[in-house]
């Protein structure tokens, strides 16, 4: 029978050498940091998904809201009572100011038979609030008098983020509202128009749909491109008259 080798017995006996070890921590080491690293770029994707779900979610309430609202612009009209006018707190005078940031008008809009006097417009700077740019949404009931001079609410509903609109350098591509009349046909409106003069009660008048287009930004950089991730929403509304 042929005899083990001791020198083989004895370098078995003594197991893994220093060096060895240090190896075999190495590479477990490595591959530990590339798994939890995936997992904490599957986290933050995670949950900047969730925000960008919250922050659409939340714009297409506002949007659909300002839908409704203009749903019921101009109701009840003045055609609705013998003896009465815009001033008067019973009627709605519909749209009563214009612009690509804001629309002004009045109607029924919590369907309780009340007229009310709702602002909304786009605020690109706010001391009140670090989350501005944003659109506010001012509702308050209407008063005897003109439409263009009923205030706003001390607590209006806001929504946040909101990427610059417009055309120009830095903005969305798009002006948050947009003016149509009953063809399709682009109503222009300039920087601004109103009821206060007569070419604007047309220009008013000639408004059948307004499109709203609202882009968000997410407050948290998306893990995979280092980008800042939009929401865009755009929505349709008819003008009731």
């Amino acid at each position: 029978m042929a005899k083990r080798n001791p020198n083989l017995r004895n370098a078995a006996a003594k197991g893994f050498t220093l060096l060895e070890l240090l190896l075999g921590m190495s590479l477990l080491l490595v591959v530990t940091g590339a798994v939890f690293e995936q997992i904490n770029q599957m986290q933050k994707k995670s949950g900047s998904e969730a925000i960008k779900v919250d922050l659409s979610q939340e714009g297409r309430e506002f949007v659909d809201q300002t839908v409704r609202d203009l749903h019921m612009s101009g109701y009840p009209s003045v055609s609705m009572y013998t003896s009465a006018d815009t001033t008067s707190q019973m009627v709605a005078a519909g749209l009563a100011r214009v612009s690509p940031t804001e629309i002004l008008f009045e109607g029924d809009v919590n369907n309780d038979g009340s007229v009310y006097s709702v602002d909304i417009q786009y605020v690109a700077n706010d001391p009140n609030n670090p989350n501005c740019p944003c659109v506010k949404r001012s509702v308050v009931p209407k008063a005897q008098g003109s439409p263009l001079n009923q205030g706003t609410s001390p607590t209006p509903l806001e929504i946040n983020h909101v990427f610059p609109p417009g055309t120009g350098p830095g903005q969305s591509g798009e002006d948050l509202f947009a003016f149509y009349d009953q063809n399709g046909g682009v109503v222009p409106i300039g920087a601004s128009t109103d009821i206060s003069t007569t070419a604007g009660i047309s220009t008013m008048a000639s408004i059948k749909t307004v499109k709203i287009n609202l882009s968000l930004l997410n407050t948290q950089i998306d893990p995979t491109n280092h980008a800042v991730d939009r929401s865009s929403i755009s929505a349709i509304a008819r003008v009731n008259r």
